[in-house]
């Protein structure tokens, strides 16, 4: 019996006052790189990821890319990490990574395969990556467990806030660069005491730089797996159908004449390769031409050679799997077969041939969106339709097309339930575009305020809508209608006014009854309907008052008192009543610009005045 002592790895992290310094594990004191004894076979050269990952931060990043088929987030990320050794530059035309232009550095007869996601942690031959659950984990970043030879597994400590890139990374800890380090180990390495080589025992920082292997890294791959010979087979390309069922073409270098050996990503294997046996090459070892299995998933391909050792293993290229070949789709059944007329329906479609759906259809309607959970099972959401009608679903791909024959029937929509308008005020002038919610929307044509449709109206979901507002004032109650009923928020909306009026006196011109007084109320909002009231006191019974408007203020004396609004723009004169007041309401131009302000006074002739003229306050009204 062969025993295998099982090897911890660290990669672990101390804090300082200088930033984050993080220890890969005890340090050691070689000029170079280390060995940990073994090699992983060809048997054990694929891996896996179990994205456990529970910071958000480790699965922001949900941009597609051509390199890394269907993989995002944390896969991603540690999908390029087991490039980073690979034999050579990694296919990169749909690179998005500024910092990492190039990935595959190894130069050595090593190349590995990614094979989808893991269903769990697995045991410590299973080559599967993922989070381990730790608040206390000391200075440890994530540890490799091996016996090389039969396999390894990788863990990341959950206290630390895990980052999937791509692009720079300026807080918390890399991931991409973390298991590139990890990987490392995984293939039989120790550590470095080359600065700079992503096997160096510590990192500073988020670890970013860890993500390129340096030459004293591909030394030590080297010593492990060999060189890179020159009779290493190689990928170069691929083209032709790739689809399952379909022929691939892979074009490259020194396959053998017969019984070349096509590698797949097979997820539903527990990391045992999807293998196609016994293919010939052509044109001199150059062209493979293979019919893709069925199984096979987004992932890479690779073409094992009819001889032994690790040049026999070629470069991994990403490869897309799209439909199936001659797999139209098939519809079996559908749950729910009703819905309301609204539509928003969730409907599990159950059947066979949907991968490669392209599009899903109820009654030559497109569905509101759509989700292919597997070749089997469609979850597709109903658009809009005519209540009372049974409509034909159609399922598409390339195919093909198979349809259900009135397979959906449309019922009435419950009359609305509205319980909150988001944001529940807004200005006087209309135009907020709001989100009104409730247990049902659906059907709602219209929603009022105060009896004033608003424009826009706009359904998100079932239970949600936006809408713009209608100018308005005041507290006001919110309607929705639709063809079975209406519901009602009493006061859900509040106008609120528009800009301000602010005192600019701090004084006027007394006349007989004392300082006229000027002051302002209501929406200043240009356009706004509300408008706005003027209105002055305590000036001479039955006299002739002029308000002046300006665009400045430069108080200036005039008559015993201030005149604000110098240079005036305009004046107009109004008679006051006898109780010598005045009140007036009027609007902004909807072409007057906002945030700007008019500067407003009244005087009148009046003898009681010490020098004949009594005047307002001086009144700024700010235009928002």
């Amino acid at each position: 019996m062969r025993l295998f002592n099982k090897t911890f790895l660290a990669l672990a992290g101390l804090g300082s006052t200088f930033g984050l310094f993080a220890a890969l594990s005890s340090p050691v004191d070689t000029a170079g790189f280390s060995v940990i004894g073994g090699s992983l076979g060809l048997s054990q050269r694929d891996f896996r990821v179990f994205n456990n990952f529970t910071d958000a931060s480790a699965n922001n990043n949900t941009a597609a890319n051509a390199d890394f088929p269907s993989a995002t987030g944390a896969v991603q990320a540690i999908w390029k990490g087991h490039i980073e050794w690979a034999s050579e530059a990694y296919k990169l035309v749909g690179n998005q990574d500024s910092t990492q232009p190039v990935l595959g550095s190894g130069i050595a007869d090593f190349d590995n395969t990614y094979q989808g996601s893991a269903s769990g942690s697995g045991g410590t031959n299973d080559n599967v990556h993922s989070e381990l659950l730790d608040n206390n984990p000391g200075g440890t970043l994530a540890f490799t467990e091996t016996p090389i030879s039969d396999g390894w597994r990788i863990f990341y400590l959950s206290a630390w806030s895990w980052q999937d890139g791509p692009g720079t990374v300026s807080s918390g800890i890399d991931l991409q660069g973390v298991a590139c380090h990890e990987i490392g180990h995984s293939l039989g390495l120790g550590h470095s005491g080359v600065n700079g080589a992503t096997m160096e025992p510590a990192i500073s920082g988020t670890g970013q730089a860890q993500r390129s292997i340096a030459t004293d890294d591909q030394n030590g791959l080297r010593s492990i797996y060999g060189d890179k010979s020159a009779g290493k087979v190689r990928i170069t390309g691929i083209s032709g159908q790739t689809g399952p069922g379909g022929t691939l073409t892979i074009t490259g270098n020194n396959f053998t004449a017969t019984d070349n050996v096509v590698w797949f990503t097979d997820p539903q294997s527990n990391g045992d390769v999807l293998k196609v046996s016994g293919v010939p090459s052509s044109g001199g070892g150059t062209t493979l031409n293979v019919v893709i299995p069925a199984g096979a998933d987004d992932g890479g391909v690779l073409v094992k050679a009819f001889f032994s050792g690790g040049a026999s293993l070629s470069n991994e290229w990403p490869i897309d799997i799209t439909a199936p070949i001659n797999d139209p789709p098939n519809i079996t059944s559908l749950n729910p077969t009703s819905g309301p007329a609204g539509g928003f329906t969730d409907v599990v479609i159950t059947g066979t041939g949907f991968n490669g759906t392209s599009s899903v259809t109820f009654g030559g309607n497109a569905a509101l969106s759509f989700t292919v959970n597997n070749a089997t099972q469609i979850t597709a959401t109903t658009p809009p339709g005519t209540n009372g009608s049974s409509v034909n679903v159609v399922v598409t791909d390339p195919d093909g097309s198979d349809t259900q024959v009135n397979g959906f029937t449309y019922t009435a929509n419950p009359v609305p339930n509205i319980t909150s308008v988001v944001p529940n005020s807004g200005p006087a002038a209309g135009g907020t575009v709001v989100t009104v919610n409730g247990t049902s929307v659906l059907g709602v044509t219209q929603v009022t305020f105060n009896g004033v449709p608003g424009t826009g109206l706009t359904l998100i979901d079932d239970t949600s809508l936006t809408v713009t507002t209608p100018p308005g004032l005041g507290s006001v109650n919110v309607v929705a209608t639709n063809s079975q009923g209406s519901d009602t928020i009493v006061g859900g909306y509040t106008y609120v006014a528009g800009g301000s009026f602010v005192n600019i006196g701090p004084s006027g011109i007394g006349g007989s009854l004392g300082e006229p007084v000027f002051t302002g109320s209501g929406d200043l909002t240009p356009g706004s309907l509300a408008g706005f009231t003027l209105t002055c006191t305590n000036a001479q019974p039955f006299s002739l008052g002029t308000v002046f408007f300006g665009l400045s203020i430069n108080p200036t004396p005039f008559f015993g008192g201030t005149f604000y609004p110098i240079p005036f723009t305009q004046s107009l004169n109004f008679g006051f009543n006898g109780a010598g007041s005045f009140s007036a309401t009027t609007t902004i131009p909807g072409s007057f610009p906002g945030g700007n302000f008019i500067a407003l006074q009244f005087f009148f002739a009046d003898g009681s005045a010490p020098q004949g003229v009594s005047g307002s306050n001086g009144l700024r009204a700010n235009v928002p």
